[in-house]
């Protein structure tokens, strides 16, 4: 299955993927920096189109999510990507938002879950920590990769592809 099929075939998605990066609000949009655009396969702002449901309208949830074909994947990738305020007082809200995305991929967005992945948390401003922070360090324990500042992406991923 494609990234779009896959936004498509999940309940409350349905319409809401958008070429490139149009999905991503305009302030978020320069945080995020494909090597080559022409390999992203669409987006899709998950916070906006879930907030208004009754059942996660009280969560934190993630923002968006972001299909890329790598040079070196046979299937495309999703980066799920928090754009938010870098600091410490922010820490135990991407773990809330985190938790819900598991948590949401384990139901709803089943379809989502089924490709390969990063966690990112791409800061939004200024930052109160580096990379090599240990609180950086702690949420990269649990899969959450903070990235300083913005996310690149590559066309190559950096790790090798999973085989099933």
């Amino acid at each position: 299955m494609r990234f779009k099929e896959a936004v498509e075939a999940t309940p409350h998605l349905a319409g809401k993927w958008e070429s490139g990066l149009q999905a991503l609000r305009s302030e978020d949009r320069p945080h995020v920096q494909p090597h080559d655009p022409r390999k992203l396969r669409g987006s899709v702002d998950v916070d906006t189109a879930l907030k208004k449901l009754p059942e996660h309208a009280d969560a934190h949830r993630r923002d968006f999510a972001i299909g890329f074909q790598h040079t070196n994947r046979s299937s495309e990738f999703v980066y799920w990507v928090e754009t938010h305020t870098g600091s410490d007082s922010q820490i135990s809200v991407m773990l809330d938002k985190f938790k819900w995305l598991k948590q949401w991929l384990a139901g709803e967005g089943k379809p989502l879950a089924e490709f390969e992945c990063d966690f990112i948390w791409a800061p939004s401003g200024a930052t109160s920590f580096t990379k090599g922070a240990r609180q950086v360090k702690a949420l990269a324990l649990m899969g959450l990769r903070y990235t300083g500042s913005g996310l690149k992406i590559p066309d190559a991923h950096p790790k090798p592809e999973r085989r099933a």
